[in-house]
């Protein structure tokens, strides 16, 4: 007969967004045992089913799955290494879900160090902010064994509308640390556009509701241009590099005449350049990447048809 701790979930760390989650796991009916240093964030549960540990040894030695939400990998390390660490007290057949943005490095060694105690790590950030977290709607990133995975399941349901399995411990980290370098990277570029934009005659927001009605707004690059592409080494042209070069070269003009400075436009273009003086510019816009592919030694995309 399974016992209340194989049944029961730890929450260490209810801060802004684990908070949420948490909240989501104790509303889908799980038996929620909560840990955070920070007075105010224990007091949100206060009131509710769930019951709140006086230290990481007692939530350790009390729960059969544990999830950690957490600052970065420091916090990590310390909660599960550091002395009186759940690391040292965590029973065989313990799950732990680590929901923290963490340095995949971190999250194998604690994984291992977590596999010599018979416990189980999976790493499981995710990607949908607070908002997300209290509307059940996030992405869930995985990484780690599939039967983990699956056990973990019913509580990434709680809070999660997608839940994807990116590959063995550490993926779904990388996963995350590279949403988010797109997704920052995507809002520095966005901001030279705004400027130039704005210097150009254009009110910001009129601009901005332009963008969110045209192709990057809804999304076309990353769900139907690039999968059909890139991603498939086809590069017959839908939209040619020596277009693209047209297009981007009268946007740094623009920039260049309305006195605005610019980094991030000026890298798309030479990098551009360099692919044209390969003698691309009559394949699909989409081959500028494989210079990147070619720099990684990675390789991606299918190369017959790439010359």
């Amino acid at each position: 007969m399974a016992s209340r701790r194989d049944s029961r979930v730890g929450f260490v760390g209810v801060g802004k967004l684990g908070r949420p989650m948490a909240q989501r796991i104790l509303r889908a009916g799980h038996d929620l045992l909560v840990f955070d240093t920070e007075a105010s964030a224990r007091s949100a549960f206060q009131g509710t089913t769930a019951e709140v540990a006086t230290s990481l040894t007692e939530l350790a030695s009390e729960c059969g799955i544990v999830c950690l939400c957490l600052p970065g990998p420091a916090e990590v390390e310390q909660v599960v290494s550091g002395r009186d660490g759940i690391g040292s007290t965590v029973r065989p057949g313990t799950l732990v879900v680590d929901h923290t943005t963490n340095s995949p490095t971190v999250v194998r060694q604690v994984g291992e160090q977590l596999r010599l105690r018979g416990a189980a790590l999976i790493d499981a950030p995710v990607s949908g902010g607070i908002e997300g977290a209290a509307a059940g709607t996030l992405t869930a990133l995985i990484g780690g064994e599939p039967e983990h995975v699956e056990r973990a399941r019913p509580l990434l349901e709680a809070f999660s509308t997608a839940i994807v399995h990116v590959g063995p411990l550490g993926a779904g980290t990388v996963a995350k640390l590279m949403n988010n370098l797109a997704t920052f990277a995507l809002d520095q570029v966005i901001g030279e556009c705004l400027t130039i934009g704005a210097r150009a005659g254009i009110e910001p927001d009129r601009l901005l509701e332009a963008l969110q009605q045209s192709a990057i707004g809804k999304g076309g690059n990353l769900h139907v241009r690039m999968p059909e592409t890139f991603m498939k080494g086809d590069f017959e042209p839908r939209f040619t590099l020596a277009g693209a070069h047209k297009d981007v070269r009268l946007a740094v003009g623009l920039a260049e005449e309305s006195g605005v400075p610019i980094r991030i436009a000026r890298a798309v273009l030479d990098e551009i350049e360099s692919a044209l003086s390969k003698g691309l510019g009559d394949r699909d816009a989409s081959i500028v990447m494989t210079l990147q592919e070619e720099r990684a030694g990675v390789h991606i995309s299918s190369r017959s048809h790439a010359t």
